[in-house]
């Protein structure tokens, strides 16, 4: 996957600039898929099966990465930014950027005070975002302005996505998202070689999932499915500095189920338990999750209507909104299998009823 997962990750689409990934995503979802389409906000939908009468699954994954925005330029052509999502504030000092203008991308970088002159307390403290600068080389605003730097123009990070010692652990820039996104191509192309499934499956890369899961909530009221799997990746322990109980799920250790997100989607009892039953059968290894910071897009999925069942699954990540997040490519390959084995056994409504009425 780790081919495919640097082409993704090089794109750059922050939220509310995501057309790079959309357009990739489809052309590679097209050749298995019968059809793909998009609506005006941006999502992307690519569709298996037709069957007016089968049940309807829909796979998630967002497009969008965490990055910045031009607010204005300084005369003397530094440029102050806003965040595109939540970027970790703490690490920007001294870190690279690029800036996407209309006119093709620069290289900038996140201005740092000398060290040689920083007083013991000041060096210490993390500077607000509103200290904050981003130097581009430019001698002037003018100069900035004639390179296509506007009020308004996005950034990302930079830095391409790489192989560490260990096989299979790679760390870079946008990871959240982009191998949930590679996840839910390699689900399309294995499900287009099933012959035993039933249902009708609708892969969709939603926009501006950082922002408040907005893509997903358009997404869902228009497809109005049975199922939603959200495909995302999830803060991860295991370091130095996060004790067992904080985030006590790692790296390399398998894919994740959601039980609840502290704000937002408790998963679907029996989708949970069907999911858990698969993944003892079939030898899989899994993490449980309860109360992790953040939200994913299966919240707004699942509060679209009281017919649809939601699960998150997620793939554990070091670093969490930094240009260095950090994962193994192993977790991502058996989240696969699991949904593999998982869609065939979606066949009818009547396993997902919590309790049946009188």
């Amino acid at each position: 996957m780790f081919d495919e997962l640097s082409q993704l990750t090089a794109l750059d689409a922050p939220v509310g600039f995501e057309e790079p990934v959309l357009a990739w995503m489809a052309d590679r979802l097209t050749r298995s898929c019968d059809r793909v389409e998009c609506d005006v906000r941006g999502n992307l939908y690519a569709w298996q099966g037709n069957e007016p009468n089968a049940m309807t699954i829909m796979v998630t994954a967002h497009a969008d990465e965490v990055g910045f925005m031009v607010t204005s330029v300084t005369p003397a052509g530094y440029l102050r930014v806003t965040l595109l999502g939540y970027p970790t504030v703490m690490v920007l000092p001294g870190q690279r950027v690029r800036i996407l203008t209309q006119n093709g991308s620069l290289h900038g970088v996140f201005g740092v005070k000398p060290g040689h002159i920083l007083s013991g307390a000041e060096a210490r403290q993390v500077p607000e975002l509103g200290q904050l600068y981003v130097d581009v080389g430019a001698t002037s605003a003018q100069q900035a302005a004639e390179w296509g730097i506007e009020p308004g123009t996005p950034l990302v990070f930079d830095g391409p996505l790489t192989q560490t010692a260990t096989p299979g652990r790679v760390f870079g820039k946008a990871v959240d998202n982009r191998i949930g996104c590679l996840c839910l191509l390699e689900l399309a192309r294995r499900v287009n070689t099933m012959p035993d499934l039933v249902a009708n499956v609708v892969y969709v890369v939603t926009v501006e999932e950082e922002i408040g899961l907005r893509g997903a909530a358009v997404a869902t009221a228009h497809i109005r499915p049975d199922i939603v799997l959200a495909l995302d990746t999830v803060p991860a322990g295991g370091t130095p500095e996060l004790g067992a109980e904080e985030l006590p799920w790692e790296i390399g250790k398998g894919p994740l189920l959601k039980v609840r997100e502290t704000r937002g989607l408790s998963t679907h009892r029996p989708l949970r338990e069907m999911l858990r039953r698969i993944a003892d059968q079939h030898g899989i290894p899994y993490q449980l999750i309860v109360d992790t910071a953040g939200i994913t897009d299966g919240t707004a999925a699942q509060q679209a209507s009281g017919e649809i069942a939601a699960a998150v699954l997620g793939i554990p990540r070091r670093y969490s909104h930094s240009a260095v997040e950090l994962f193994d490519l192993s977790d991502a390959e058996t989240l696969v299998d699991w949904l593999a084995l998982l869609l065939p056994e979606l066949t009818c409504r009547e396993p997902l009823m919590r309790y049946k009425c009188l």
